[in-house]
C-alpha cells in the first residue's frame, strides 16, 4: 500500500501529525497502527506507528514522535514532505476499540501514547455521541498537549465525556487518589492505557487496586508499537530491511511485525519450521529441538524460541 503525505502540522514542539492519502481504501479499527517502511540511505526501516484518524476519515493520520536516537522517527520529522510517498503495510494491533467493548471508558494516556486512544474516542463519540467515556491525559506541561483544542472541543461538545489533563510540571500526576478523585466508579469500566511503559504498569496497577477489572494495555512487543517503544531493543536486518527487536521478543514476532514473510507451523519451538541463521554468538534459544549440533554452531536456530542481544543479520530458510 502506498501512502502519499498531504499534510504536517506540528503538535508540539517534538511531535507532529501526517495527514496522508492511501492509493487503496483503507479499513482498520481504531486503536490499531501501520507500519511504514522508510528508505534511509542504503537500508529500509520499518516502524510502526499508531493512527491518529478514524475510519470514516478520508484521509489517514499518524502522529510520530522525535526521540533521542531514533532513526526512523527524527527521519521523518526531518525530512518527509507534502508530496513525498512511503509504502506501508495493512493496518494491525489488537489494542482496539473493540477490545474496550461498549460499555462506559476510562482512557488512560501519558505523551504520544494517546494517539490511539484519540482515535478510539473519536470514532465512539461519533458512533455514541452520549457514550459515558473518561480520558486522563498525563502529560509535562501545557506546552506538551496534544490533540489539545480537538479534545476541549470534544469535551465541551458531549456531556458525557469527562477530559483531565494531569500536568506532571506542576505536579499532578495519576496516583490512586487522582484515580479516585476524577473516575469513582474505575471498577464499572473499561480501562485502556498507552504510554510510556513504566507508566502503563503504574497505570495498570492502579486502576486494578480500584476494582477494574477489564484493563487493557498497548503491548510494546509482538508487534511492536512504536520507535519510542523499541528504545532498549536491537535491530535486525533482513534482506536490507531493518526492523526492531524488543528484549524478550522472539525473532518470528519481530519479523512478522515487520511484514516479512516466514513459515512458521507450531509456533513452539518443536516443528522446525521456521529455520534461520544469524550469529551464533547473538542468539538465546528455549528450544532447539530439530536442529544438528552442526546446524546449531553455524548459527541456525529457530524463529519462534529465539531472542538475540545484540544487532543481528537474519538470513530467512527459504
Amino acid at each position: 500500500m502506498q501512502l502519499t503525505c498531504v499534510g504536517v502540522e506540528s503538535q508540539t514542539a517534538d511531535v507532529s501529525r501526517f495527514t496522508f492519502l492511501a492509493d487503496r481504501p483503507l479499513a482498520f479499527i481504531p486503536g490499531q497502527f501501520l507500519s511504514l517502511q522508510v528508505p534511509i540511505e542504503d537500508r529500509t526501516s520499518v516502524r510502526a506507528y499508531s493512527i491518529s484518524s478514524i475510519p470514516s476519515d478520508a484521509r489517514v493520520q499518524l502522529t510520530i514522535k522525535r526521540v533521542e536516537g531514533g532513526r526512523v522517527s527524527n527521519f521523518l520529522l526531518d525530512n518527509l514532505k507534502m508530496g513525498q510517498s512511503l509504502q506501508a503495510l495493512p493496518p494491525a494491533g489488537e489494542f482496539n476499540s473493540e477490545l474496550a467493548g461498549d460499555q462506559p471508558w476510562l482512557l488512560l494516556g501519558a505523551g504520544c501514547g494517546v494517539t490511539p486512544l484519540f482515535s478510539m474516542l473519536r470514532d465512539r463519540l461519533q458512533r455514541q455521541p452520549d457514550a459515558d467515556i473518561c480520558l486522563l491525559f498525563s502529560v509535562r506541561g501545557e506546552a506538551d498537549k496534544i490533540f489539545a483544542s480537538e479534545l476541549e472541543h470534544l469535551a465541551k461538545h458531549h456531556r458525557n465525556f469527562r477530559l483531565h489533563w494531569l500536568l506532571s510540571g506542576e505536579g499532578v500526576r495519576l496516583d490512586s487518589d487522582n484515580l479516585a478523585r476524577f473516575v469513582p466508579d474505575v471498577a464499572q469500566r473499561s480501562v485502556m492505557i498507552c504510554g510510556p511503559e513504566s507508566y502503563m504498569v503504574t497505570a495498570k496497577q492502579l486502576a486494578s487496586e480500584q476494582g477494574a477489572l477489564r484493563v487493557h494495555c498497548e503491548a510494546f512487543h509482538a508487534p511492536v508499537h512504536s520507535e519510542e517503544a523499541a528504545g532498549g531493543g536491537h535491530t535486525l536486518s533482513v534482506d536490507g530491511v531493518e526492523l526492531p527487536i524488543l528484549p524478550g521478543q522472539t525473532v518470528l514476532e519481530s519479523l512478522e511485525a515487520g511484514g516479512i514473510p516466514i513459515f512458521a507451523a507450531c509456533r513452539a519451538g518443536v516443528c522446525g519450521s521456521c529455520k534461520c541463521q544469524g550469529e551464533k554468538s547473538k542468539i538465546r534459544s528455549s528450544s532447539t529441538l530439530g536442529l544438528t549440533e552442526a546446524e546449531i554452531d553455524q548459527g541456525i536456530f529457530l524463529a519462534c524460541s529465539s531472542t538475540v542481544t545484540a544487532d543481528m543479520t537474519v538470513e530467512l530458510n527459504d
